[in-house]
C-alpha cells in the first residue's frame, strides 16, 4: 500500500479542497439534525476503509450521510449502511445538491427542512462557494486522496486500541484532519493534565502539504523538545507544531515501504511523548 507520486502537491491540495467542500454535506446533516454535543462531535465522520467513505452519525436510528471519495458522491445510507441514495457531484453546486440531499432523507421520513448550508465555523474558499458548480476530478487523484485516509485510520485505530483511554478516530469538519486523541495524565481530580495526539492533516499554515502528526500537551507547562529522539523520516516543528510532522511528499519518495515508514515516525514519537 504505497503512495503515487504521479500528482503535485497543487494536483492535491486542490482535489484536497474539493473533498472538504463536499465533506460540508455531512458536516451539515450532523449538525442540523442531530443532537448538540459540547464536543462538536455530532458533526464528526468516521472513515469506512472498505467503502472509501466519509460516514456520519446515524440519524432517528433511520439514515446516515456518506461522503463516497474515489466517485465525489454524497450518499444517504440505512442504519447497515446499505446505500439508498448516491449523487456524484460533480457538475452540481452546493445549492443542488443540499435540495438532493434533503429530498433524499426525507424519503426515510427524516425531517430534513432545518438543513442550512451556514456552519458555525470558516473553511478556505473555494469557488463552490459562490454558485460554481463542483469540478471533475480525476479517478486516480481520488483514489490516492482516499488511500491518504485509510492510511490516516489504520495509524490512529492502532494508537486507540494500544491506549485505554484514547479517543475514537474521527475526521473533524472544520478542518478536515482526522486523528486520535490520548490524555494519559491526570490530577487527584481525574482532570487531564497531559496528552499527546496522533493523526493526518490536509495542507495548512505550517505545512503546505498533507502529513502525519503527533503531537504534544502538558498543562500550564512548556513541553521541553531538547531530548526529543531522531527521526529516519519526519522532523520536529517544536515552535510550529509544538510536535513532529512526516510530509506525504515524503513517503511519495522514500524507497522504503509506505506502512513501515508512517509506523516507524508514529511509534518512535509517540513512545517519547508518553515518556516525558
Amino acid at each position: 500500500m504505497n503512495l503515487s507520486s504521479a500528482f503535485s502537491k497543487k494536483e492535491i491540495n486542490d482535489a484536497q479542497l474539493v473533498l472538504h467542500h463536499a465533506s460540508q454535506l455531512v458536516a451539515i446533516a450532523g449538525k442540523y439534525l442531530l443532537a448538540e454535543q459540547d464536543d462538536d462531535s455530532h458533526t464528526n465522520m468516521k472513515w469506512d476503509q472498505e467503502s472509501s467513505t466519509f460516514l456520519g452519525h446515524l440519524i432517528n436510528s433511520r439514515a446516515r450521510v456518506g461522503l463516497h471519495v474515489p466517485t465525489l458522491a454524497p450518499k444517504v445510507l440505512g442504519p447497515s449502511n446499505l446505500e439508498l441514495a448516491s449523487l456524484p457531484l460533480s457538475g452540481k453546486t452546493k445549492k443542488e445538491a443540499l435540495i438532493w440531499l434533503k429530498q433524499a432523507l426525507q424519503l426515510k421520513q427524516i425531517d430534513a427542512d432545518a438543513m442550512k448550508p451556514e456552519m458555525h465555523y470558516e473553511i478556505p474558499e473555494h469557488k463552490t462557494d459562490h454558485g460554481k458548480a463542483f469540478p471533475k476530478i480525476e479517478a486516480q487523484l481520488l483514489e490516492e486522496l482516499a488511500l491518504h485516509r485509510t492510511l490516516a485510520h489504520q495509524v490512529c485505530k492502532s494508537i486507540f486500541d494500544e491506549h485505554e483511554h484514547a479517543s475514537e478516530p474521527r475526521t473533524w469538519p472544520h478542518h478536515f484532519d482526522h486523528g486520535t486523541y490520548v490524555p494519559f495524565k491526570r490530577d487527584q481530580e481525574g482532570g487531564v493534565i497531559q496528552s499527546f495526539s496522533v493523526g493526518y492533516a490536509v495542507a495548512d499554515s505550517i505545512i503546505d502539504e498533507p502529513y502525519f502528526y503527533v503531537t504534544q500537551w502538558k498543562k500550564d507547562k512548556d513541553i521541553d523538545y531538547s531530548t526529543v529522539p531522531g527521526l529516519t523520516h519526519g522532523e520536529w516543528l517544536p515552535e510550529k507544531l509544538k510536535g513532529a510532522a512526516l510530509k506525504v511528499s515524503l513517503l511519495a519518495s522514500t524507497t522504503q515501504g509506505t506502512i513501515s515508514t508512517i509506523k516507524n515516525f508514529i511509534n518512535t514519537t509517540v513512545k517519547w511523548s508518553a515518556s516525558i
